[in-house]
C-alpha cells in the first residue's frame, strides 16, 4: 500500500467527528473497507477490524506504529515525503485515483490496492482515515484483459466481433490483413455487406444461439479485391455491453487446402500409373495402352482432350487419343497442335500454343522420344482444352511421367515382337533339326534300298521307274537341304546371337562393351529352353556388375563341351553379400532346375568371378 498523497480531482475540507476513541472506532467499523487512522506525524491510532485480516497484524501490533509498516519497502522513501506534502495542505482523495498502490502484510507479500484519503478533524489533533481495498482480483481480470487484446491484435488469425444483429463492432489486424479491409471500413457496418449469403457463417450463428458450441467449418470468402480465399472459421458467444454477440475467428487454410488437393491428385496419378502398368503387364495390344495413357492425361489435367502425335519425315499422326471429339479434331489444324509439337520436340521442354480461329482451345506438347523398329521417333503427348494454358509445374510433372508410360508401352511392345520372332525362330531351328534328322536320313535310307532292289529286278520298265523314283529321292533330299540351310541362316536364332544381343543391351548400363569369347559349338547345339536360361542369367550377372561391382572391365565367356558354362569376371569391388541379392538366388534356382550348379569366387583382382554350368544332353545319333 503507497499511502500517496496527491489530491483528487475535486478536494473537500476535513470532515469533523466529535472527540473520544470510541467514537473513532466507531466511526472505522462502519467503513465496508479496510481503514487506517493515523495522525499528522504518520502514527497508527486506530484500525477496522477488516484491516487486521488484510496484513495479518492485530490492532495491538499496530497501534502506535508508523503508516511505513504497512508498505512495502522499497516504496517506503517517497511515501514519507508524499505523506508530509498531503499534511500541509490535506484533501480528499476518492477511491481509484488512477495511482498504482501496493500494500504489505505481515508476512511480506504485496497485494494490489486501491486507497482513497480522508481528513477528518474535532476539538483535538486532526487525523487522515485511508479507506483500503484488495484490488488483486480486478488487476488479474485487467492484465487476462490486456492479454487478451494483446493476443487478438497479435494473431496472423482474423478475429472479429459482432452484434447479435450482425453489426461489427471490432476487426483485428490479422483481419485486415486477410481481407484486405481496414477497421473503419467495416466497423459499424453490418457483415452481409462483406461476406454475403454464407451458408456456413449462418449454420454456425443458428448453433451458437442454441446455446451449442459448433465447431469450425470450411467455407469460402472473398478478399476485397474480389480473390477467393479458402477459409476455416468459429463462432463463440460474446457479451458486448447489455447485449449478446458473437467473436469470430478466421483462419486461412489456403496451404492446408492445396496440400489436400496435392495429394488427392498424388492418388489420382497413382490410380492412373497403376492402370496403364496393369494394362501394360496383361499384354493389351499397343493401342489400348496409348488410349488409356492419354484418357488418364486428360483427366489428370483436366484437359477437354489428349492425344499421342508422332511425328515421322515431317508429317504427324495421332497414334492415340482420348477425350471430346471436337476438340480431337482440332488436331488436324496445323496451326493449333503441329506448333506446340515443333517447338516441344526442338527444345525438349513443354511448348504452348493458342488457336488463332477464336476456338478458344490450347494445345500443350510435352516432347518425348518413343523406340521404334528404324530408330527412336520424335512425338509428344498433346492436351487439348482451355486449362492447358494454366498448367503449373506439377501438373507437367506429372504429364510428364504419364508420357513414360507411352515410352514403356512402345518398349514392351517391341520386346514383344522381338519375343514373338524368337519363337519363331525356335520353331524354324526345331523344324530344321526334325528335317536334318528325321526326313533326310529316312529319304536317304529309302534311296539306298531302291538302289539295292535295282538289281533284283527283271521287268524293264519297271527298272526304269524305279531308278527315276531314286533320281525324285535325290533331287527331294537336296531341296530340304536348301530348306534346312534358309531356316537355319535366319538371324538371331543361335546362341551366340542372343549372347551377342545380351551383351550389347548391357554395353548401355556398363558404360562399355564387355570382352567376349566363344568356345565350342555354341549354335544349333543348345536346345532353346537352355538357351533362354542362360541369357537370363548373362543379363543377371552384368546387371549386377553394373549396379554393384562398379567395374571398368567385364570378360565374358561361353563354353559348350559336355556342359554349357557361361562365366562372368569383373574387376569391381566385388559383390558382397550374395545372400541379399535376389538376382543371385533366380540364377542358382535355375541352375539347379536343370541339374547345375552356381559358383561366386574372387577374382585376383577384387572383383567377381560368376560361372553358371549345367549339363547337356548328348547329341543325336545318326546324323547326316
Amino acid at each position: 500500500m503507497v499511502l500517496e498523497a496527491e489530491a483528487a480531482d475535486k478536494a473537500t475540507g476535513p470532515v469533523t467527528l466529535p472527540q473520544g476513541s470510541d467514537m473513532l472506532t466507531t466511526f472505522l467499523s462502519l467503513m465496508p473497507d479496510a481503514a487506517v487512522a493515523v495522525d499528522g506525524k504518520g502514527t497508527i491510532v486506530a484500525v477496522n477490524e477488516r484491516t487486521e485480516t488484510f496484513f495479518g497484524y492485530s490492532a495491538e501490533e499496530v497501534h502506535g506504529k508508523s503508516i511505513e509498516l504497512l508498505v512495502p519497502e522499497r516504496f517506503r522513501h517517497s511515501h514519507r515525503r508524499r505523506r508530509s506534502e498531503y499534511s500541509s495542505d490535506p484533501k480528499t482523495r476518492p477511491m481509484g485515483a488512477g495511482l498504482d498502490l501496493y500494500a504489505r502484510r505481515k508476512d511480506g507479500s504485496e497485494f494490489p490496492v486501491d486507497i482513497s484519503l480522508a481528513p477528518i478533524g474535532g476539538e483535538g489533533e486532526q487525523l487522515v482515515v485511508a479507506a483500503i481495498r484488495d484490488i488483486t482480483e480486478r488487476k488479474a481480470a485487467q492484465s487476462a484483459q490486456a492479454q487478451l487484446a494483446a493476443i487478438v491484435q497479435s494473431s496472423a488469425d482474423g478475429i472479429f466481433s459482432m452484434s447479435h444483429r450482425g453489426v461489427i463492432t471490432s476487426w483485428n489486424p490479422g483481419a485486415e490483413a486477410m481481407f484486405g479491409f481496414s477497421p473503419d471500413e467495416v466497423v459499424g457496418r453490418h457483415i452481409g455487406l462483406f461476406f454475403p449469403d454464407d451458408p456456413v457463417l449462418e449454420e454456425l450463428l443458428d448453433d451458437t444461439r442454441s446455446g451449442h458450441v459448433p465447431r469450425s467449418k470450411d467455407t469460402r470468402w472473398q478478399r476485397r479485391e474480389g480473390k477467393s480465399l479458402d477459409v476455416a472459421i468459429s463462432v463463440s458467444p460474446l457479451a458486448l455491453g447489455d447485449e449478446p454477440g458473437f467473436s469470430v475467428l478466421v483462419r486461412d487454410i489456403t496451404v492446408h487446402k492445396e496440400a489436400e488437393a496435392q495429394l488427392r491428385r498424388q492418388a489420382r496419378w497413382q490410380a492412373a500409373t497403376a492402370e496403364i502398368r496393369l494394362s501394360l503387364l496383361s499384354e493389351a495390344s499397343l493401342s489400348s495402352s496409348l488410349n488409356l495413357v492419354c484418357k488418364w492425361t486428360a483427366e489428370l489435367a483436366n484437359a477437354t482432350a489428349a492425344a499421342l502425335v508422332i511425328v515421322e519425315d515431317q508429317r504427324s499422326r495421332v497414334a492415340a487419343s482420348a477425350g471430346d471429339r471436337d476438340a480431337l479434331a482440332a488436331i488436324s489444324r496445323s496451326d493449333q497442335v503441329a506448333t506446340p509439337v515443333a517447338q516441344a520436340i526442338a527444345s525438349g521442354k513443354p511448348a504452348t500454343a493458342a488457336s488463332n480461329r477464336g476456338s478458344g482451345i490450347h494445345a500443350r506438347a510435352f516432347p518425348l522420344t518413343l523406340p521404334g523398329k528404324g530408330g527412336p521417333q520424335a512425338a509428344a503427348l498433346v492436351i487439348l482444352g482451355e486449362e492447358a494454358a494454366h498448367l503449373g509445374p506439377d501438373a507437367d510433372e506429372t504429364i510428364g511421367s504419364l508420357a513414360t508410360q507411352a515410352i514403356l508401352a512402345f518398349e514392351l511392345a517391341n520386346v514383344r515382337s522381338e519375343r514373338d520372332r524368337l519363337l519363331i525362330s525356335a520353331d524354324r531351328e526345331r523344324i530344321a533339326r526334325a528335317l536334318h534328322d528325321l526326313v533326310i536320313q529316312r529319304l536317304f535310307g529309302a534311296g539306298l534300298r531302291l538302289q539295292g532292289a535295282l538289281a533284283l529286278i527283271d521287268n524293264p520298265q519297271a527298272t526304269t521307274r524305279v531308278a527315276s523314283t531314286v533320281d525324285d529321292l535325290d533331287v527331294t533330299i537336296k531341296e530340304i537341304r536348301e530348306a534346312i540351310f534358309a531356316l537355319e541362316s535366319a538371324p538371331g536364332t543361335g546362341l551366340r546371337a542372343k549372347v551377342l544381343e545380351a551383351l550389347a543391351y548391357a554395353s548401355e548400363s556398363l558404360g562399355f562393351r564387355p570382352t567376349v569369347a566363344f568356345h565350342g559349338a555354341t549354335d544349333g547345339e543348345v536346345a532353346l529352353p537352355v538357351q533362354l536360361e542362360a541369357v537370363a542369367v548373362l543379363r543377371e550377372a552384368l546387371s549386377n556388375a553394373a549396379r554393384h561391382a562398379h567395374a571398368s572391365r567385364v570378360e565374358v565367356q561361353i563354353t559348350l563341351e559336355d556342359e554349357l558354362s557361361v562365366l562372368v569376371a569383373d574387376n569391381g569391388v566385388g559383390i558382397g553379400n550374395p545372400a541379399h541379392l535376389s538376382g543371385i538366388a533366380n540364377a542358382r534356382a535355375r541352375a539347379e532346375l536343370l541339374g547345375g550348379s552356381l559358383d561366386l569366387s574372387p577374382t585376383d583382382g577384387g572383383g567377381t568371378c560368376f560361372q553358371w554350368r549345367v549339363p547337356l544332353p548328348a547329341a543325336a545319333d545318326g546324323a547326316a
